[in-house]
């Protein structure tokens, strides 16, 4: 199976998941097979085969295209040739290259290419992921359409707890709901000498099908409320990416002139859909993503002033642009009303946005002696947003002419500069360090923000004003201080130590006055008329609330880790870190964070080898409304996850025909969420019409999975694989509570969706075939 790494930290449940998938199918490893002179002469393979799953699961082929029972073929191979290889004495090499051909995750490959001289590749995948078997609507329109109607006589929904079981329920259908990934790609490079080079590379990425997502149905006609639809949002869109690149390599030095380009067409533009707070549907559009462009070029470069002093570094310049026409919503509905979402007309037909992005970095290394080495580095972005501010005369989301508000939209620009001083000291034979400081500074601002004079829109005169000067964002600066020293010491041969330490002091600068686009009103002083309760509020949030990553914050970071090679069969590896953070301000107070993991491989002969592993990592974070004494309320939420697995590889087996492997692996990933009230309420806590305080139900993963693979050897150039999985989750998480019928939130169209649990097996068997 294909893997996707990125610079993403990861639960251990997804480790465990993703390792699953990868060893799905019986792809075999024959590099252990490929003799030493495999360089001069590959060893080429086909595999073909068949799975069968033992029940449907979305969630089990989520990503691999197993979701369904039956039987699945299994098809890989790798190819590869020319004179280059063998008693040739060409420099000529092709490949052919196939993986997961059953399978929605499949790709394909081919590469030409003269040694020195030129290359030639293209290359095709595709990535499907299955969302939900589980969803349920009213709507009649199909997966990855652009309309969605509701049936005749559905009729308005003023609490949808109390559908209709002859009119209303009887509607509801399940959909299952997908989306695909192809990518289509061409390389190719050429050599102009031992110092010159090009390359060129076009990649296609096609999407289609749907993915779920909530939009909000204006209540209009004497309805009140909005009401809430959970939709398949259709995807169909393409992004062309080019880069071409010019290199040179010197004797000292090294430089590379490039372009890239993406290019983004979104072919929805909008989707329409039926509201039901009335009687009478009136259509509403939805839009998607627009449409862009981004031409950037780029630099980089390196050269050795001496064996011992280097610099590298790189600068690129980017546009960014989109304009796509507003999807504006019609609103008509079946009597002729104009039920738009505007109370004037826009002041553009489209945003006409354009972004420019400037980068720059360069570092500095030094061999200063032969035990101590330093660099100094330092980093710079520039997200300069040139997109022009208007204002915009909007309807408030119950369709009403009393609710209107004048709002602009926010260019937000970025600049960030980074620095870093670091040195490594080699002590002695077996110890090291390494002192690091990095400095950070974060600005952001609007560089043209609307003017908006107070008014009235509709029949609403408590309009929000935006005077000239006002500011757009609330964390205008942040500043961070970081000091990092890792120590390493070769105890003995066998005994490998490493410890560390990280502080971290950010602060941010916060303008409590500035108006953010969303703003809302302090209702905090009732006394005040409105106008004067204007503050910079965001999404209801109260003065001295901050999201805990702008907030200010210290944190102290320690890791430790050893290997120790006790003897030649046996090998212990353990290592940890703990975080502690404390915030400033209201909001999240602290944080903590700690994982552990120890991981051990005993070989208890020629060709078997037992491992056991363990995994285990906790974050908390605290929260209340005042800073420095005991608040109103606090509230705590807890993520745990452990991961325990045993391993076996056995080998020789039947004359040194067959080899097994197997694996045992449990998995439990828990979040706690609790709230304590710390004074008496009129009504109790926990009572079903507050709820305002006590523990929620836990959210819990819990997977266990078994597979035991076998490869017998048929001959020297066959082999059978045989395979069984066994894998069971199950999955508690009360969001799904909120989904079914009669327990649905007021507002809301339930979809009846169900907490991904499963219990599947699976077998497979292929026959693999190998030659040179």
């Amino acid at each position: 199976m294909k893997t996707r790494n990125g610079n993403i930290k990861v639960r251990a449940l997804a480790l465990a998941v993703g390792g699953a998938l990868a060893a799905m199918h019986a792809m075999p490893v024959l590099a252990d097979d490929e003799p030493a002179g495999s360089l001069r002469m590959p060893t080429n393979f086909v595999e073909i085969g068949a799975s069968n799953v033992s029940r449907d699961s979305a969630k089990f082929g989520e990503y691999t295209g197993l979701n369904k029972s039956g039987v699945n073929l299994i098809g890989n191979f790798n190819i590869r040739g020319g004179d280059a290889y063998g008693d040739g004495n060409g420099t000529r090499r092709w490949s052919l290259t196939g993986s997961d051909l059953g399978l929605t995750s499949r790709a394909l490959g081919a590469t030409i290419g003269d040694q020195g001289r030129w290359s030639l590749g293209i290359g095709y995948d595709a990535l499907r992921h299955y969302t939900s078997d589980s969803y349920q609507t009213p709507y009649l329109g199909s997966m990855g359409g652009s309309s969605f109607v509701l049936p005749a006589g559905f009729g308005a929904a003023a609490n949808t707890r109390t559908l209709s079981p002859t009119t209303q329920l009887p509607a509801f259908h399940i959909m299952e709901v997908n989306n695909t990934r192809e990518n289509k790609s061409l390389t190719a490079g050429f050599n102009f000498n031992r110092q010159w080079d090009i390359k060129f590379d076009f990649n296609r990425l096609d999407r289609s099908g749907a993915k779920l997502g909530s939009v909000g149905s204006a209540a209009i006609g004497g309805a009140t409320g909005e009401k809430i639809s959970i939709l398949p949002i259709p995807q169909d869109d393409r992004t062309d990416t080019v880069t071409l690149a010019l290199n040179y390599v010197g004797d000292k030095g090294h430089a590379t002139i490039g372009y890239f380009g993406s290019f983004y067409r979104d072919n929805v533009n909008g989707f329409n859909f039926d509201t039901y707070s009335t009687a009478i549907p009136v259509r509403q559009t939805y839009g998607t993503p627009p449409s862009n462009d981004l031409h950037q070029f780029n630099m980089t470069g390196g050269y050795a002033f001496s064996g011992r002093t280097k610099v590298a570094g790189g600068f690129s310049y980017s546009r960014n642009t989109q304009n796509t026409a507003y999807a504006y919503d019609s609103g008509v509905a079946a009597a002729g009303a104009n039920v738009g979402p505007m109370f004037a007309a826009s002041p553009t037909v489209s945003l006409n946005g354009s972004v420019v992005t400037t980068h720059a970095d360069l570092k500095l290394t030094d061999q200063t002696t032969r035990n101590l080495a330093l660099s100094a580095g330092l980093k710079y972005d520039d997200r300069d947003n040139r997109t022009a501010s208007n204002a915009y005369s909007s309807r408030a989301i119950d369709g009403s002419t009393n609710n209107g508000y004048n709002y602009p939209n926010t260019p937000l620009s970025v600049r960030k500069w980074q620095g870093e001083l670091a040195g490594d000291y080699r002590i002695d034979a077996r110890n090291k360090i390494r002192l690091a400081y990095n400095h950070d500074e974060t600005k952001r601002e609007c560089n043209q923000y609307a003017v908006i004079a107070q008014g009235t829109v509709g029949t609403n005169t408590s309009i929000n004003a935006y005077p000239a000067g006002t500011n757009c964002v609330v964390a205008t600066k942040t500043k961070e201080d970081k000091i990092n020293a890792t120590y390493r010491l070769k105890a003995s041969n066998g005994v490998n130590l490493n410890a560390g330490y990280t502080y971290s002091d950010r602060r941010s600068d916060f303008d409590t006055n500035a108006r953010t686009a969303m703003i809302s009103v302090d209702d905090n002083n009732p006394a005040l008329p409105t106008a004067q309760k204007i503050r910079g509020l965001n999404g209801g949030d109260y003065p001295g609330f901050h999201p805990f990553f702008l907030s200010n914050r210290t944190q102290h970071a320690v890791k430790a880790g050893t290997n120790w090679q006790a003897t030649d069969k046996f090998s212990v590896g353990l290592n940890g870190r703990y975080t502690d953070d404390n915030y400033d301000g209201l909001g999240v107070q602290k944080g903590h964070s700690w994982m552990l993991n120890l991981d051990t491989t005993y070989s208890y002969a020629e060709a078997g080898a037992f491992t056991f592993y363990v995994t285990a990592q906790e974050r908390t974070r605290d929260v209340t409304d005042q800073t420095g004494v005991l608040g109103t309320w606090t509230n705590k939420l807890k993520d745990a996850d452990t991961t325990i697995g045993l391993a076996l590889k056995q080998g020789g087996l039947m004359a040194g025909k067959l080899e097994l492997t197997g694996d045992l692996t449990y998995s439990l990933a828990k979040s706690t969420y609790t709230t304590a009230l710390n004074y008496t309420p009129a009504a109790p806590c926990t009572a079903a019409t507050s709820l305002t305080c006590g523990d929620l139900p836990d959210i819990k993963s819990d997977l266990i999975q078994f597979k035991l693979n076998g490869t017998y050897k048929l001959d020297k150039n066959s082999k059978l694989a045989l395979g069984y999985l066994y894998r069971r989750l199950k999955a508690d998480d009360f969001y799904y509570n909120g989904l079914q019928n009669t327990f649905t939130p007021t507002g809301l169209l339930p979809t009846n969706q169900q907490a991904p649990s499963y219990s599947v097996n699976m077998v497979f068997v292929s026959y693999i075939y190998s030659f040179q």
